[in-house]
């Protein structure tokens, strides 16, 4: 075998303080390709195939390419042979992104032998794709016969390219850089401009970057012994061969002249009554190959906004009338690098008219020119009206209180009375954020980080942890991530020359533990350096209620004109359906029987244990995996089925304020290494940092697997996660009981969190997915007779935007007592004995026990003294410590329910169509595990997840019925087995009339053709894919952990039993099974009488086809308003 690749460069990347992951990299000796293999103990294997590539204009050429690269290669035509060939080989199948300045594709599969088995034919697809006329048409763009535009890309495009987050960006990269510079255009691409693509320039642009030396591929996995070397060496010959051009040269970093503008007001497209902007800086960074000082900044910038301490939090969110509900620095590793510090959730209906009476030129040109007073006056209106006592929300009654007037001592800046802080009304002013911006920068700087000498070395250490986190639970993705952006500088940064930057960022760790040395003046010059006396740039993005209309009238004018140029409807029609026929999926029998299948003892989860322990004192289980791993994993899961009805309006209020409120200690309690003689309140800025300290990462949820404001897994539990390190774990369980026992809001806390709360609700309010699922929630969780509403549906921004709104309402008038005395009602409640399971994941050789114990004692000490008293609980509870059965929430339909809700704020549709589905999934825990699993119970559920698998896998007939025509970017089945529903969900669709259409046929050529749908190559990817996701799920110490949680909650003893139960029901599957499923569930789709739920969610002026059946239009204001689902 003739040795093709070289051994070019060893390297060694830390991942963490003492550890470090071997890399090795490869060199073909005749035309350049990298090959670097990385070894991680996961066990999983993923490839990375980077291409550095700049987009040049607005067309989205390497966004477009991206997607072409699939649709068939010079050596495997076919369309669809690599997904079907990644899909057999234990992976989700093949994916992509694209970004600024490089294109990426990845694979992740469960076996060595898997991944090596794909990449031969997965790089035939990157560096030589067929590029067809006809695949463009299907892929990219086409309009039909009435103008509309259809195509894959185009649907992406269209249903982000107006997004709030989406319109910033570009206005910033072309603040920042210019518009005609590398980072200026689009790279995704925008749909006005793809329109006018041509499938040439994608040939070109190919030939332009894609040449085989300009390619890195990077693999990491535990690879066994020199295997992967071997499958180098007999890749074949003509697939590396040198084609296209080497398009390694420098990017022109000169920056825009001082004089250039660097801000601009922009509208985004908005509903009535939308009283939150945003306000977006953004600063030239350091070099790429200066990589101290770009990790100094990224320290620096998550110091001054990471948590609710920092100070850019304290000054502008943490506050009772707050300048924005979030703010987060962040750095993008451009050439040179981009520093930006993102205020979302900003006021903007106190800003009145001023607000929206100015746009820049490029804005009035891109976006449309009439933001004028029509969207500031009517968002005030709106928003006034939904406060106070027509929401028919009830907080209590009208008690001052000694909250009040501690609360009105605290409230920052002064802003603690009753009048509007001076700023709110002027946000939106020319400058004025930006120069509340500037002061606090330079008040920080000439404070010296308000006193504290150390402030930075103490984020550098926080920044270690959490990198050493994310390298142990994501390493592939951080490997991807780090090595990526060293092949892009190798390849277009001018301090590298187009020389190799390939391991300039591997000793990060030993570089953060210089910065951590680093004097506090050292950091005051990266401050003053790189903020506050560099240009600065920024966005204002202005909430515009009639720009969605306006957008939506010139894309309705854009398909006029297509259509006019239409001159031959028919042959028009019959010409895009030869393109869209020529690009489905239609493997011929040689091709299929030539795909190789792996071996699945080739496959492995991460090593581990699990037992539940004995829990002392008042817990009433304890859960605990062990593994390799250097951290702890803390989970405590509060029942919640004890709240009542009137309490649980303020659970998720609640949830937000357990990390973010003041902290009364009762005298003998432990704090700071001492017991306390006396009480001692500890404000929520200290709290706040003293666990910023001792956590990589903690939250608190309603719901297990929560969306907040839309949905849950499983709503009626409280849970608090937090991750530490073990030295700190002992601290960690007694702040974490300190929090739930003795946490003191007050008024000021309430004020601020509500409200940043109520901007969390605005933001989802502009997704068009998140609402979709929202909107679902709300219709299909019908009330229970006699018992409290689901906590779901308390949860759920329908409910939350009114309580939330009157809570803040109360407390300004000086009533926050009610409020506070509903949260000090659920506190007792939570706290009883024996009604919390503690879940840990901790090192291999702990003393697992030891942990438990900790914790259980402080759980116990925190207790009321006559509810420390109480009798444990018997070894059923052990057994199954999460009683919580499965219960369907569908109402009782005798019809469907369809529902249309328009919205103005979105540019694509969505759509989501459930069922009843009851299963039986899992065993019950009463019964022998062994005698239930003999019967195999729950054939009928995993069959009918196989056949899901089946339909909508990656370029299978759910992808050629829906998304290879262009009618939505994605469309998938979900089984919800707590809730026993099955869904149909359709998200970016442009045309989500025809999206449902396409699956109705689908449906009926299944049943019609079955064994051409599902035969045993398709049931071999099916199960592959199954095989995947349960490695998958079992692949870091975090998933198992997260794993064993769910198991315990269906009703498992062990995960090792859940595997047992999935692995037998998966293998006992047969054709038979699948068709009885289809039949008596999926078909239901079909049928026009079954009782389904349907709610698509789309723009304002949206016809759906009458063949859908009779939707009923809803405002969100009407769904707001129901309680009854019927």
């Amino acid at each position: 075998m003739a040795v093709q690749f070289v051994r070019e460069q060893t390297l060694a990347y830390q991942k963490s303080a003492t550890g470090h992951i071997p890399a090795t990299v490869f060199r073909h000796r005749a035309h350049g390709l990298r090959v670097v293999q990385c070894q991680v103990a996961q066990p999983l294997f993923s490839l990375a195939i980077f291409v550095p590539t700049l987009p040049g204009d607005d067309k989205g050429l390497p966004h477009t390419l991206e997607h072409l690269v699939f649709c068939g290669s010079q050596r495997h035509a076919h369309r669809g042979f690599l997904d079907a060939l990644a899909n057999c080989n234990f992976s989700h199948g093949t994916n992509a992104w694209t970004a600024d300045d490089c294109t990426c594709y990845t694979l992740t599969a469960a076996s060595e032998q898997a991944l090596l088995n794909v990449l031969p034919a997965y790089l035939d697809h990157v560096l030589r794709p067929q590029l067809r006329a006809e695949q463009f048409v299907a892929e990219v763009y086409h309009h039909d016969e009435r103008g509309r535009g259809h195509g894959v890309v185009f649907s992406e495009m269209l249903a982000t390219e107006n997004e709030e987050a989406e319109v910033a960006e570009r206005h910033l990269a072309r603040l920042l850089f210019g518009a005609g510079a590398a980072y200026g255009p689009v790279y995704g691409g925008l749909t006005r401009d793809i329109a006018r693509l041509a499938n040439a320039e994608v040939v070109d642009y190919h030939r332009r970057f894609y040449g085989a030396g300009n390619l890195t591929v990077l693999l990491t996995g535990p690879f066994a012994g020199r295997r992967l070397e071997q499958a180098l060496q007999a890749l074949p010959a003509d697939l590396l061969e040198r084609r296209g051009r080497d398009s390694r040269a420098p990017i022109d970093c000169t920056p825009p002249p001082r004089h250039a503008r660097a801000w601009e007001r922009v509208p985004f497209a908005a509903d009535p009554g939308a009283d939150t902007g945003s306000v977006r800086f953004a600063w030239r960074g350091p070099a790429s190959e200066d990589v101290a000082t770009l990790v100094a900044v990224e320290i620096l910038l998550e110091y001054l906004a990471e948590e609710a301490s920092s100070p850019l939090s304290r000054r502008f969110v943490e506050r009772a009338q707050p300048l924005a509900s979030s703010v987060v620095g962040t750095i993008k590793e451009t050439i040179p690098a981009s520093l930006f510090i993102t205020f979302e959730g900003v006021p903007y209906g106190a800003a009145g008219s001023e607000a929206g009476s100015e746009t820049g030129s490029e804005t009035g040109s891109e976006a449309g020119s009439e933001t004028g007073s029509e969207a500031g006056s009517e968002t005030g209106s709106e928003a006034g009206s939904e406060t106070g006592s027509e929401a028919g929300f009830e907080t209590g009654s009208e008690t001052d209180s000694e909250a009040d007037s501690e609360a009105d001592s605290e409230l920052s800046d002064g802003n603690d009375n009753e009048c509007e802080d001076p700023d709110l009304p002027r946000l939106f002013d020319d400058g004025y954020f930006a120069a509340l911006l500037h002061r606090e920068l330079v008040r920080i700087h000439a404070s010296r980080f308000d006193g504290d000498e150390q402030a930075l070395p103490r984020a550098a250490r926080q920044y270690a942890q959490r990198l050493a986190q994310s390298m142990e639970s994501r390493p592939d993705e951080m490997l991807q991530q780090i090595i990526g952006v060293e092949v892009v500088a190798s390849h277009f940064a001018p301090g590298f020359a187009g020389k190799s930057a390939l391991g300039t960022r591997a000793r990060v760790f030993d570089v953060v533990a210089d910065l951590a040395r680093r004097p506090t003046d050292y950091w005051l010059g990266l401050l003053k350096t790189w903020l506050i006396d560099a240009r600065a740039c920024h966005v204002v993005m202005v909430p515009d209620a009639t720009l969605g209309a306006r957008l939506e009238r010139e894309r309705r004018q854009a398909e006029r004109e297509n259509a006019a140029r239409v001159v031959d409807r028919d042959a028009h029609r019959e010409r895009i359906a030869r393109a869209l026929e020529s690009n489905r999926v239609d493997l011929p029998a040689a091709v299929r029987a030539a795909i190789p299948l792996p071996d699945a003892r080739g496959t492995a989860t991460l090593p581990h244990r699990q037992r539940v322990l004995a829990a002392p004192g008042a817990l009433a289980a304890a859960q605990v995996v062990q593994c390799d791993t250097e951290f702890v994993d803390v989970q405590l899961h509060v029942p919640l089925g004890a709240v009542p009805e009137a309490l649980r309006p303020y659970l998720v209020l609640f949830q937000a304020l357990v990390f973010s409120s003041d902290v009364a200690l009762p005298a003998g309690a432990c704090y700071g290494g001492r017991v306390l003689a006396a009480p001692l309140r500890v404000p929520h800025d200290d709290v706040d940092r003293q666990l910023a300290e001792l956590t990589t990462s903690r939250g608190c949820a309603v719901g297990l697997g929560a969306e907040p404001f839309v949905s849950a897994w499983v709503d009626e539990l409280l849970v608090l996660a937090l991750h530490t390190a073990p030295a700190q774990y002992a601290a960690v369980a007694r702040w974490t009981m300190q929090l739930l026992a003795f946490g003191a809001p007050t008024r000021a806390r309430i004020l601020a969190v509500a409200q940043n709360l109520l901007g969390e609700i605005a933001r989802i309010k502009r997704d068009g997915d998140l609402m979709l699922m929202a909107a679902v929630a709300r219709l299909s969780a019908a009330d229970r007779a006699g018992r409290p509403r689901w906590i779901e549906n308390h949860a759920s921004l329908f409910d939350q935007e009114r309580v939330l709104r009157q809570i803040v309402a109360d407390a300004r008038r000086g009533h926050a007592q009610p409020t506070l005395d509903s949260l000090a009602a659920i506190r007792r409640l939570l706290l009883r004995p024996h009604a919390a399971v503690l879940s840990l994941c901790v090192p291999d050789a702990a003393d697992a026990q030891a942990y438990v114990d900790a914790f259980a004692a402080e759980w116990h000490a925190c207790l009321p003294p006559s509810a420390q008293r109480a009798p444990p609980p018997g070894p059923a509870r052990a057994a199954r410590p999460f009683d919580m059965p499965c219960e369907p929430r569908l109402p009782a339909l005798a019809q469907a329910l369809r529902v249309h809700v328009t919205l103005k704020s979105v540019q694509a549709a969505s759509l989501a169509i459930c069922i009843p589905c009851a299963l039986s999934a899992h065993p019950d825990p009463l019964e022998d595990f062994d005698a239930q699993l003999a019967r195999l119970p729950a054939r009928d559920f995993y069959a009918l997840c196989m056949l899901l698998e089946l339909l909508h896998r990656t370029d299978g007939p759910l992808y050629n019925a829906v998304r290879g025509p262009g009618f939505a970017y994605s469309a998938y089945f979900a089984v919800h087995t707590r809730a026993q529903q099955l869904g149909f969900y359709c998200s970016r669709a442009a045309d989500v009339s025809r999206a449902v259409l396409a699956l109705q046929t689908l449906l009926g050529q299944v049943a019609a053709a079955w064994d051409e749908h599902v035969g045993a190559l398709e049931i071999a990817m099916a199960r592959s894919a199954m095989v995947f996701a349960s490695v998958e799920a079992q692949a870091s110490p975090q998933a198992v952990l997260s794993q064993s949680v769910s198991s315990a909650v269906d009703g498992f003893a062990s995960l090792e039993l859940k595997n047992r139960w999935r692995n037998a029901h998966i293998d006992a599957v047969t054709p038979a099974d699948l068709r009885r499923v289809f039949d008596q569930h999926v078909r239901r789709f079909f049928d026009p009488d079954c009782p389904a739920i349907a709610v698509a969610l789309t723009p304002a002026d949206t016809q759906l086809l009458p063949e859908l059946g009779v939707y009923t239009r809803r405002s969100l204001a009407e769904l707001s308003a129901t309680k009854d689902t019927v």
